[in-house]
């Protein structure tokens, strides 16, 4: 079998099993209070120490959940390529075990080898950071791993209807704003914020994620569906111990059938 090893494992993440699960769950302690049915969310993908307790707030969500598949989408940081990518592997490996790709139901959407490229996935943190949460909140599940490159919002809705039914949970990897100073990333970020959850269009604009084209993919479907995106948990770099001069923005956010907030 094909293992997708871990690259970001002693960077973004500790490397020691026992510390990782225990990091995990002290950052999954503080969920806020979501009523509905949760099909979806998306979660920052930076080192642990910045962006941890926002995928922490989203990804304590799950908890007591039952979901046997996740749908996980990211975008790709150091391979250009046209579409998106599956991958070759049959394994994603973190320091917690080993995730079993679904490659039946993957081979059942398509066999066409341009979708099989490990390339992209080699080195890619987008999706891996996501797992070790993943792992501890949910247990035993299998993967569809989606890395894109240069793809249209519709061809990631396409994925997202195929792929999510009553069990399967999708999961859109993306930071927010890059590298301006504390109070224009706030700005920026703030009109992702009003695009995600309230669907206006002229903020959509200046919002500035890197994952932009996949949080689109889930917002045309989640309005195919009756979905609406809630914002959980939102923070910058300079939150999190980092300077105010060049921040990253994350924000964390549920895609439920309906909600409330207490």
């Amino acid at each position: 079998m094909k293992v997708r090893k871990p690259v970001v494992a002693g960077s973004f993440y500790p490397s020691d099993p026992e510390r990782l699960r225990t990091y995990v769950e002290k950052l999954m302690e503080d969920p806020p209070n979501l009523e509905g049915s949760m099909k979806g969310l998306i979660s920052p993908h930076a080192g642990y120490m910045y962006s941890g307790y926002t995928a922490g707030r989203v990804y304590g969500l799950l908890m007591g959940k039952d979901y046997r598949r996740v749908l996980l989408i990211g975008p790709s940081h150091f391979v250009d390529f046209e579409g998106y990518s599956f991958g070759d592997f049959d394994l994603f490996e973190t320091p917690l075990g080993a995730v079993k790709v679904d490659r039946e139901a993957i081979f059942s959407f398509t066999e066409d080898r341009k979708y099989f490229d490990g390339l992209p996935h080699l080195y890619e943190h987008s999706l891996e950071v996501q797992l070790p949460f993943l792992q501890v909140v949910l247990g035993d599940f299998s993967l569809v791993p989606v890395v894109y490159g240069r793809v249209s919002s519709e061809e990631i809705a396409k994925l997202l209807e195929n792929f999510c039914d009553g069990r399967t949970l999708f999961v859109i990897s993306s930071d927010l704003s890059h590298y301006y100073d504390y109070a224009t990333a706030k700005t920026l970020d703030g009109y992702c914020h009003l695009w995600i959850t309230k669907g206006e269009r002229q903020a959509k604009l200046r919002c500035e994620a890197c994952g932009k084209i996949g949080i689109e993919g889930a917002l045309i479907y989640a309005g195919s569906k009756g979905l609406r995106a809630t914002l959980v948990d939102y923070r910058t770099s300079g939150d999190s111990g980092g300077g105010k001069e060049r921040v990253v923005g994350y924000g964390g956010y549920a895609f439920i059938s309906s909600y409330s907030t207490t």
